[in-house]
């Protein structure tokens, strides 16, 4: 099966409502300000190339030779078809020059949805990432980071964010300045 990654900004709404149902309110960005960084890009994933077939959303941020896969999921209806390894496998075809990283709920800290965070990492296991010895705490919650097509430094992965709020402050005061 070949699938479609049409890059959008955020136009069709199963994009919206697969977003929303996919991932804990907690962790969610503004859906609007999935776009606003530099290097962000959000695609619809589609079995078709007239995005007729809708199966899933990608969010990605491209910097510094790291690709952070920020936000992937598949349909429910779509999910054990091999499309989330699929969509992984286009990443890392595409990204061949970056470090590719996905942040993942810890496994390692007490929770409701244990079963479900092992069961996540090792889909990334068997699509060829490795854990990496960095993590973070983002809205009370302790993620791990996964690597593929290499390995971070110890904290380049904070490192990576602090540059790019800067980034992101500094473009706001400019458009204020408009």
């Amino acid at each position: 099966m070949k699938l479609y990654f049409i890059e959008t900004k955020n136009t069709d709404p199963r994009l919206r409502a697969l977003y929303q149902k996919a991932f804990p309110e907690k962790e969610r960005i503004p859906f609007y300000e999935l776009d606003i960084l530099p290097g962000s890009h959000f695609y619809g994933v589609y079995k078709d190339p007239h995005a007729n077939e809708f199966v899933g959303l990608l969010d990605i941020l491209d910097y510094k030779q790291i690709c952070q896969v920020r936000y992937l999921a598949t349909e429910e209806s779509c999910r054990g078809q091999g499309i989330g390894s699929k969509i992984l496998d286009w990443i890392k075809e595409n990204r061949k020059n970056s470090v590719i990283v996905i942040d993942v709920e810890s496994d390692s800290v007490p929770c409701d949805n244990l079963d479900q965070r092992i069961s996540r990492k090792q889909f990334y296991y068997r699509n060829g990432f490795s854990a990496s010895e960095d993590h973070y705490h983002w809205h009370g919650d302790t993620f791990d980071l996964l690597t593929a097509n290499g390995t971070l430094k110890n904290g380049e992965y904070v490192q990576l964010w602090k540059e790019l709020f800067v980034l992101l402050k500094e473009r706001q005061s400019a458009q204020n300045c408009l």
